[in-house]
């Protein structure tokens, strides 16, 4: 598993806790904050913005006893992954201050070690390889991009398996490592049997489930298939990675082509295939389409360039891309004239005329000669 166990019950107050320390989060999201535990270390508590009720209570507690119900690979797949929670934080029975959560692995951070290092989200696979080669960071190669995708798509396998819907699959929510390709999923806490809330951040909207529809299974296939796609092809545009992943041969495999398209492109939202389906496809496995391919939107033109606006007179603000300008047009050709001539042009026409008058003379001359004879 982890490599460190928790010894205290599956409930208990903040006073079984002992003193936290300060928060290691801005309290951005559910949470006011994420606070490592002094008295057990490797282990944070973290704690709700909003009391939950009981409800919230049955939730957690079915998260927290599912590793005991699984087989010792989906087990370890919770435990070594993902954050999954292992006591929830309360007052009194049926209410929910918080859980307590496993710390992510040093081996997660840019600098490997110290609270100080950053961790090393899943958001810079998103990113073409020179942004890495521009940090000195390791570039990873379609190897590693493809070991981490596979290991994104286990978590959301065993979560769909078990009828557990996550919503939340972004850049920030998970993280990877570059040496064994391993991955970190952290706000697990948060998912929950059937629908849940439709929870998203900025350009991880699904089409087919707007708010303020519920997130489901097909909701979560989605979202899963937009970050593989993403940390695939390097693109964070939604355009230019449809086009890029169009484009290639799936990084050897163009079944994985395939049943991501058929994931981000469907009209219908019950087409998208499983996560399971997707597991097997980009492990190496065939994908079999099961029936007609699915309804499909043509895939969206890549944007257009641009470039930001500067110089005198720019009503724009820094940074702000506007569109590339139209190359000024080429003057028309000038209309050649039936003299010969280029029309515009006084001293080719004025030679033009001068050469027919003596044309003309000649002619006349020729003509009295002959008269004279």
């Amino acid at each position: 598993m982890t490599g460190r166990a928790w010894h205290l019950p599956a409930v208990v107050t903040l006073d079984d806790l002992g003193p936290l320390e300060k928060t290691i989060s801005d309290g951005a999201g559910q949470s006011t904050g994420i606070h490592p535990v002094t008295e057990h270390p490797g282990w944070l508590a973290k704690l709700y913005r909003t009391r939950g009720g009981p409800e919230d209570a049955n939730r957690l507690d079915g998260l927290i006893a599912l590793p005991g119900t699984v087989t010792s690979e989906v087990a370890r797949t919770l435990r070594t992954s993902t954050s999954w929670p292992v006591a929830r934080i309360a007052e009194q029975e049926s209410q929910a201050l918080g859980c307590v959560l496993p710390a992510a692995p040093d081996k997660y951070r840019w600098d490997g070690a110290g609270a100080s290092a950053r961790f090393r989200e899943v958001d810079w696979l998103a990113k073409p390889d020179d942004a890495f080669a521009r940090r000195n960071y390791r570039v990873p190669s379609r190897s590693d991009r493809l070991r981490v995708c596979r290991n994104l798509v286990v978590v959301a396998e065993v979560l769909e398996r078990h009828k557990l819907v996550y919503s939340d699959w972004s850049y920030s929510n998970a993280f990877w490592c570059d040496t064994d390709a391993s991955v970190f999923v952290i706000d697990i806490d948060g998912c929950g049997p059937g629908a849940v809330p439709n929870i998203f951040q900025p350009n991880w909207d699904d089409p087919l489930t707007q708010r303020p529809n519920k997130a489901d299974a097909y909701t979560d296939r989605y979202r899963v298939a937009l970050l593989v796609t993403r940390c695939l092809t390097g693109q964070r545009d939604l355009a230019s990675a449809l086009n890029v992943l169009a484009e290639s041969d799936g990084l050897g495999n163009r079944g994985l082509r395939e049943i991501l398209l058929d994931i981000l492109l469907s009209e219908q939202r019950e087409r998208r295939p499983s996560m399971a389906a997707l597991a097997t496809v980009i492990a190496g496995g065939l994908y079999v389409r099961l029936g007609p391919r699915p309804a499909r939107s043509a895939i969206p033109a890549r944007p257009a360039p641009s470039f930001p606006k500067t110089g005198a007179g720019s009503a724009t603000r820094a940074g702000q891309n506007v569109k590339w300008p139209e190359p000024a047009a080429e003057p028309a050709p000038p209309t050649p004239s039936t003299s010969g001539g280029g029309q515009g042009d006084p001293g080719r026409k004025a030679a033009a005329v001068i050469i027919c008058l003596l044309a003309l003379l000649i002619g006349v001359l020729m003509v009295a000669l002959i008269a004279s004879h």
